[in-house]
């Protein structure tokens, strides 16, 4: 895996919160690993993944259906910059890092975007930043032997510049052949929004919406409406046979924080109780279901499970 570069607080505000112009480049130094509402879907077996040619690339499994996880970068910022110190403590997050045997004064985020070759098209969910202080997808697209010509479809959940600033590069289409899919309110909010401008204009040709909850691909791919974090925020459902796949997106972005106390606060949920609320009913959704989630910013490559641990719940890795 790349090794995480260190970003500071208004360098975290770009990247997160996006809707913000791509950062300008940074300096590499080392740094520790970062490591909805819907019907309940049958208990799958575990998840299994395997390491592929290259460590930014892992490949699971779905039912009859292969996934990777590439590895686009990721970041680490002392906890008093992390978008969860806005409205909590510094030390109650440091607290709940220790206690899971993570650094106190630090907090890692991974940015994996995911894909699945089908007979449907070659499927990539969220695109990374484009640039620093990510940027490695393009190297772990060819890891994974894909070209950006080879991706058919594009699934955005949200349009924050780290999951939409790997449309375009210098006003193209970064994939020339890809219908980008994306909810209406989404695609409303993302116009709306000025600092969004060069992609917006690069990609509206290519851009076909949906309504939440809609059906994508007829028993493959279904939209779970998980607004509150922005204003057309989705999940993807991802079945195969018995098992099923959720791709959670930013309705968590940190896999202690997140999972153990989602009562807490980020930054830049755009409707916060709403966000708060969403993210309470997938968690215990998720753990009574037992369903396999990718979560784009827990620890690489994101792929495992929630399990319930006494009033609240715990992320295990896959």
């Amino acid at each position: 895996m790349k090794t995480f570069s260190l970003l500071s607080a208004s360098l975290l505000t770009l990247a997160l919160a996006a809707c913000s112009e791509e950062p300008a480049p940074m300096p590499e130094a080392e740094a520790p690993p970062a490591e909805a509402t819907a019907e309940p879907t049958p208990t799958p077996e575990p998840t299994e993944t395997t390491k592929a040619a290259s460590e930014d690339v892992i490949t699971f499994q779905i039912g009859d259906m292969e996934g990777h996880a590439l590895i686009d970068g990721g970041f680490t910022m002392p906890v008093a910059d992390s978008p969860f110190a806005a409205a909590q403590p510094v030390e109650e997050i440091s607290a709940a890092l220790e206690e899971a045997d993570l650094p106190g004064d630090t907090m890692s985020l991974s940015l994996h975007p995911m894909l699945m070759k089908t007979p449907d098209g070659t499927l990539l969910f969220d695109t990374g930043t484009g640039g620093p202080p990510a940027g490695s997808l393009m190297t772990s697209l060819e890891a994974a032997d894909v070209a950006p010509e080879d991706v058919t479809h594009i699934f955005i959940s949200h349009s924050h510049f780290d999951h939409v600033g790997g449309l375009a590069k210098d006003g193209a289409l970064v994939f020339p052949n890809a219908t980008i899919h994306m909810s209406a309110p989404e695609w409303e909010f993302m116009q709306a929004n000025e600092q969004q401008a060069a992609i917006v204009s690069a990609i509206s040709d290519r851009v076909e919406t949906f309504e939440p909850g809609a059906e994508l691909i007829p028993g493959l791919l279904t939209a779970v409406e998980t607004q509150g974090h922005t204003p057309g925020h989705s999940s993807y459902r991802v079945t195969s046979g018995e098992e099923s796949l959720l791709y959670i997106g930013d309705t968590m972005h940190h896999f202690v924080i997140s999972v153990e106390h989602p009562g807490w606060k980020i930054a830049f949920d755009t409707d916060e109780p709403a966000a708060r609320a969403k993210r309470q009913a997938l968690l215990a959704e998720l753990a009574e279901s037992g369903e396999s989630i990718y979560a784009y910013h827990f620890p690489f490559p994101g792929v495992g499970h929630i399990e319930t641990a006494g009033d609240s719940f715990v992320y295990i890795e896959d």
